[in-house]
């Protein structure tokens, strides 16, 4: 698998859960005009900065 620069983690979607969350993201991306890679990220960066408060 070729990494781009930068990154540092990947995701692996299995079972009808995953799969499930994986559908959410990809609508959310869809509906942001945003990659599913970067929705996943302002998503995470979202959740730990509310996690926080």
């Amino acid at each position: 698998m070729k990494k781009e620069h930068g990154q540092v983690t990947g995701i692996i979607w299995r079972g009808p859960a995953d799969l499930a969350a994986y559908q959410q993201l990809r609508d959310y991306a869809e509906q942001h005009h945003l990659t599913v890679s970067a929705a996943a990220k302002e998503l995470v960066i979202r959740a730990l900065n509310d996690a926080k408060s």
